[in-house]
């Protein structure tokens, strides 16, 4: 990437949508220059099921990004869940045009359309992404592109990140409602993982959760490479669920209770007071009491459970045994005391640490898989265009000014003549 380089990032999610324009600086890091947040309806289990609503979600993210860069954005790129998704492997082999020269990169554009036309894609399928994770060239291995290096012949480890054709389209339709074209589309583990993970875990195994509002992004790395990945449509909106059906009382009073109480053991209960709330029993609301144990015991349940379904996907997919620690991150129940407790003893690992990302203090938490998605992209080698379609705002200039001036004084004749014949 090049200094003033520009990208833009739009996290769509089930509660929110965020969005980020970062920008290189002369350090060649990313400098946040402008972010934008807003609540959002319409999707559910990873479907969009009503395109205006995300679409105005949308609209007021870009503007807000928009008001503090200072410029028009036309373009965005966009992440997307393992619901939709699936990676197929493949191991491919390049050669050189000019070996006297070296490798370039029109070799490895070569590798990569071999890459493409090797790849089966369904019908309701679409390629997004090419994820290039060791090249071999004379028995060495490198992990970056080997630009230069004299040989005939390379190799290629690449994961193909295969999309659901209709997913891909709603995103299109939605964000053309929004005036926006799509820059490209990130899994979204990949953008997480770049921020919450640090590069020895990912070498020695890691397993990280995701868990937000309605879903739990399971991800496992090893050697670098992302080995499993899973989308669970179940999160902290569950456990706010089951406390209002279990108690009887409205979602928003059962948000606010465990945000409170937010305890996933009960036998951490120091002080096992009553709580008075109000129920739906009846048409009257009325008070009714209980223990601050009867709402630990639904968050302890629901984590619990989510744990273990957690644990079992791992096990079907033979994942257990190839991490060492378990990264915790996201909205949904990381910030619940316990939780980190809660994991060791049900999903038998020995090192649980929660992560909080330290983003910039311009931006929230909420702008976590935003900012991962610019960072990611920032630091693509050969295999993707990284810029996204600005404009600068600009002050008028002298002929709009003009314009402006003389609509201003013919507006004001009128009303001096409007006045004149009505005499008021």
């Amino acid at each position: 990437m090049a200094i003033g380089d520009i990208i833009v990032s739009l996290d769509i999610g089930a509660s929110k949508s965020a969005a980020v324009v970062g920008q290189v600086n002369k350090f060649n890091e990313i400098e946040v220059i402008g972010y934008g947040l807003s609540d959002s309806e319409g999707i559910s289990k990873g479907r969009i099921i009503n395109k205006e609503e995300v679409s105005k979600s949308i609209i007021k993210a870009i503007t807000e990004a928009e008001e503090t860069s200072g410029l028009y954005i036309n373009s965005s790129y966009v992440n997307i869940k393992g619901l939709n998704v699936r990676i197929e492997r493949i191991k491919c082999k390049g050669y050189v045009q000019k070996p006297d020269d070296g490798l370039s990169a029109e070799d490895i554009y070569r590798l990569f359309e071999q890459v493409q036309a090797a790849t089966r894609v369904k019908d309701n399928e679409q390629m997004i992404d090419l994820i290039p994770y060791k090249y071999v060239v004379n028995d060495r291995e490198y992990k970056e592109e080997p630009i230069g290096a004299f040989t005939k012949e390379f190799s290629a480890d690449i994961d193909v990140v295969i999309a659901n054709g209709e997913f891909i389209k709603d995103i299109v339709e939605t964000l053309n409602m929004a005036e926006l074209k799509i820059d490209g589309v990130i899994l979204e583990t990949l953008a997480t993982s770049n921020i919450v993970l640090m590069p020895e875990e990912k070498q020695m195994g890691v397993l990280m959760l995701d868990i937000g509002a309605s879903h739990t992004d399971i991800s496992v790395y090893k050697e670098s490479r992302l080995e499993f990945y899973e989308t669970l449509p179940i999160g902290g909106n569950h456990i706010t669920n089951d406390i209002a059906m279990t108690l009887n009382i409205s979602y928003e009073e059962a948000e606010r209770l465990k945000r409170q109480y937010n305890l996933a053991i009960e036998a951490m209960i120091s002080n096992n007071h009553e709580i008075k709330l109000n129920t739906n029993k009846s048409d009257k609301a009325e008070d009714s009491k209980v223990r601050c144990s009867d709402i630990v015991k639904v968050i302890e349940a629901r984590v619990k459970e989510i744990y273990q379904i957690i644990r079992k996907i791992l096990a079907d997919n033979n994942m257990v045994g190839k991490y060492d620690c378990l990264v915790l991150t996201g909205q949904g129940i990381s910030n619940i005391v316990g939780s980190e407790e809660l994991a060791v003893l049900t999903l038998k690992v020995g090192q649980v640490r929660i992560c909080s990302p330290k983003l910039i203090n311009v931006i929230k938490p909420q702008h976590t898989v935003a900012f991962g998605m610019v960072k990611y992209i920032a630091g693509l080698g050969l295999s993707k265009h990284v810029n996204s379609n600005v404009e600068i705002v600009t002050e008028p200039g002298i002929k709009e000014k003009v314009i402006d001036f003389l609509k201003e004084t013919k507006e004001r004749f009128k009303n001096i003549l409007k006045k004149d014949e009505t005499g008021i």
